[in-house]
């Protein structure tokens, strides 16, 4: 068998519902397939919330009341049939009767409760499928809500250490404005006298293909590069960075947009500028 055909007995595994041979080839084939296991184990996580969770299901009112008439139909037969006057041999002179043996009604009930089965376990296939595509919609909802959760974790974090920067005895901090290629953007810089800075800026428009943002610092008109960050889909990004010694009295910081990897000398647009 393929791959694919293995695959299509996963479902029927869960349920116990494989013949012996099926099953001995699919546990061999489990064996050396970790993308079956994975699955073998979600469907069979699932046919356990199904044990506990699906709600009795029935056939619609219309098909039990077709099989219910063909059964009664069935039965008016037999016992039309039992009433037929006996076969009647003459021997001897003498009328010997021979009358048919009954036959048992559970035999004529026994279709319909094998035909009942069958809806029946139609059914639990069907529930157990879309239990099972629940089930991975909801795992991936909740690995969004993890990956929401620790980003926002790590943005508090950042805010925090940033807040225990600007409070420190010596701390300090400067504020960037947008310009007019970026009139929503704004940013603020904390650092203290051993030159740690901390930025986090908001509002920026996402950086192109290969393009990222990079922070300088200005010193009596020497620009001096620092590192480059790119924002997320909300505009926000954030960098930590060492000012040279000779930035960290009255200089100007800038945010231009520059190539991915920065650059010596400033050549894009500057979208963040502090006051001098």
């Amino acid at each position: 068998m393929t791959h694919e055909d293995y695959k299509e007995l996963l479902a029927a595994k869960a349920l116990s519902a494989l013949d012996a041979a099926d099953a001995r080839a699919l546990n061999t084939h489990l064996e050396g397939c970790a993308d079956c296991q994975s699955e073998m184990v979600e469907l069979a996580d699932t046919a356990t919330l199904l044990a506990f969770q699906a709600e009795p299901l029935e056939p619609s009112t219309s098909l039990r009341e077709r099989i219910l008439a063909s059964v009664r139909n069935e039965v008016r037969a037999e016992f039309r049939s039992d009433r037929v006057s006996p076969e009647v041999s003459q021997r001897d002179g003498n009328l010997l009767a021979f009358e048919r043996p009954p036959r048992n009604i559970w035999s004529s009930l026994g279709s319909f409760g094998a035909l009942a089965a069958t809806f029946a376990f139609i059914a639990l296939i069907i529930a157990l499928a879309i239990l099972w595509q629940k089930n991975r919609t909801t795992q991936s909802e909740l690995a969004r809500l993890k990956a929401e959760m620790k980003q926002t974790q790590a943005q508090l974090d950042y805010e925090h250490a940033m807040a225990e920067l600007l409070t420190s005895p010596d701390g300090h901090m400067a504020k960037l404005a947008g310009t007019n290629v970026a009139p929503g953007a704004h940013a603020m810089l904390a650092y203290d006298k051993s030159g740690h800075a901390m930025l986090m800026a908001k509002g920026l428009p996402s950086a192109p293909e290969g393009m990222a943002y990079q922070l300088w610092y200005i010193k009596d008109n020497k620009k001096m590069p620092g590192k480059v960050f790119t924002p997320d889909a909300a505009g926000m990004g954030t960098l930590e960075d060492q000012i040279p010694a000779v930035a960290r009295d009255a200089a100007v910081f800038a945010i231009t947009l520059e190539p991915k990897g920065g650059v010596k000398v400033p050549t894009g647009s500057i979208y963040l500028l502090s006051s001098s």
